[in-house]
């Protein structure tokens, strides 16, 4: 059953909001199984096959080297571009913003991929069994201090983060001394150098008694993630960071409310509280539609996905990304990116320009263009092969239910038509310009 345009529409802005856009095979069946049934595919990775490790197999040699930052850059961005389960890895990326942890301290990108892996096992899972396994991370360790901080000698960075970033959010109740008290019970965790890894080590670790949010007792690192998993501070910083992240960056309080207590009565279940704003009334008004700026992960997986590209015809994707502005596995950061308009400045601007120009031109050398448009996005019929009706045409796969504006549209027509005789136009010498001009209009720039 065909899609009416209101539920075209919807299906577009979820699979834009909650993955990289849609391969065009992934696109048809999506239009065929509708709304409902895609969002329970996307919420439930887990129903879907992830055939990554078997495909990396196949391609053999040394595709990755998880010994260099780029080998597991290049990794990663393979796995967003190919990924069947498109939610989870678009929450790996989250929450690789939301515990931001730069390799140019830690030093170690097996560490890093270790941690991305971790995010990714995590995805949709329990909040508190992800904290439970970043306050023992190898990366995060080295990240906040937590290797230095000993009996007689804490360090606070990390127990201050876990409350100010991690979990409360800044001003939401806790004291120093609750930062203190937390410190204390993270002590003892410290890099082997017979295993390489990191331990327990008790005789590190303030074995004393510890209050930490009015609670007191012989505290280790498991009873201070379950006291703070618990706060009704961390189910509303949660639930207003994931509305922020799908849907608008001002979450209305009753809405905050409402997931926090799925949050709560769920017993910390990410996947329940993405839910819940997926499937809510707010995430389709028009106003959240093509209101959130790209990143510049998405901006070029969304390409990558969209016209089909082959990773391999475009090199050096991690530098692509680092020049608009996102460096993965290196966030500014223990904040990470800050995101929104930060993303956008003249030099940023161009880059994304420059790698549209790119992706065209290099899919129509390889004569995939054409092919791949005509299959896809313009039906051969004679209607569709004017100028206006290629316009919308393409516009349309590219951005669908977002009109386009009068001067876009004059703007897009004006190039369509230069050396246009009798309204014919010669599809294969104007698409890889028309195509980069849609994917360079501020309009494309928003999710």
């Amino acid at each position: 059953m065909a899609l009416t345009p209101e539920e075209r529409t919807r299906l577009a802005h979820f699979v834009r909001r909650t993955g990289f856009g849609a391969r065009p095979t992934e696109w048809d069946e999506y239009t065929k199984i509708g709304l409902e049934a895609t969002t329970q595919k996307f919420l439930h990775p887990e129903t879907t096959p992830d055939n990554l490790e078997e495909l990396l197999a196949t391609i053999g040699g040394n595709f990755v080297d998880f010994d260099t930052l780029d080998g597991v850059r290049a990794w990663w961005i393979f796995r967003m571009a190919q990924t069947h389960r498109p939610l989870e890895e678009k929450m790996t990326l989250f929450w690789h913003n939301h515990f931001a942890t730069a390799n140019y301290k830690v030093n170690n990108p097996r560490w890093m991929a270790e941690q991305i892996e971790t995010f990714r096992k995590h995805a949709l899972g329990n909040f508190r069994s992800l904290l439970l396994e970043m306050v023992r991370d190898p990366a995060m360790l080295v990240w906040l201090d937590g290797n230095l901080n000993k009996l007689g000698a804490p360090n606070e960075n990390f127990g201050r983060e876990i409350m100010e970033l991690f979990t409360m959010g800044v001003g939401s109740g806790y004291t120093e001394k609750d930062i203190q008290e937390t410190a204390r019970c993270l002590t003892g965790w410290v890099y082997d150098q017979n295993s390489r890894k990191f331990v327990f080590n008790p005789f590190l670790h303030d074995d004393g008694w510890k209050t930490v949010l009015g609670q007191g007792g012989n505290f280790h690192a498991d009873d201070v993630v379950d006291i703070i998993v618990r706060q009704p501070a961390t189910a509303k910083y949660l639930s207003a960071k994931l509305w922020k992240f799908f849907v608008s960056d001002d979450p209305p309080a009753a809405e905050v409310d409402r997931l926090s207590k799925v949050y709560l009565r769920s017993n910390f279940s990410i996947g329940a509280v993405v839910e819940a704003i997926v499937t809510s009334p707010a995430f389709y008004e028009p106003k959240a539609m093509y209101t959130r700026i790209k990143s510049p992960a998405e901006f070029v997986v969304n390409i990558i996905r969209t016209l089909d590209v082959p990773l391999l015809a475009i090199k050096n994707l991690p530098d692509i990304i680092e020049a608009m502005g996102q460096d993965l596995l290196n966030p500014p950061n223990v904040a990470g990116w800050p995101g929104g308009k930060n993303w956008i400045n003249t030099r940023t601007l161009l880059a994304r320009v420059n790698f549209s120009s790119q992706v065209t031109n290099e899919m129509n050398r390889r004569g995939k263009l054409m092919d791949h448009v005509r299959d896809d996005l313009i039906a051969p019929e004679s209607d569709l092969m004017t100028p206006e009706g290629i316009v919308k045409a393409v516009w349309d796969a590219l951005m669908p239910g977002r009109p386009v504006s009068e001067t876009a549209n004059a703007a897009l027509l004006a190039y369509v038509r230069e050396g246009t005789k009798n309204n014919e136009v010669n599809l294969g010498a104007k698409l890889p310009g028309l195509l980069s001009l849609v994917m360079g209009a501020p309009e494309y720039q928003l999710a």
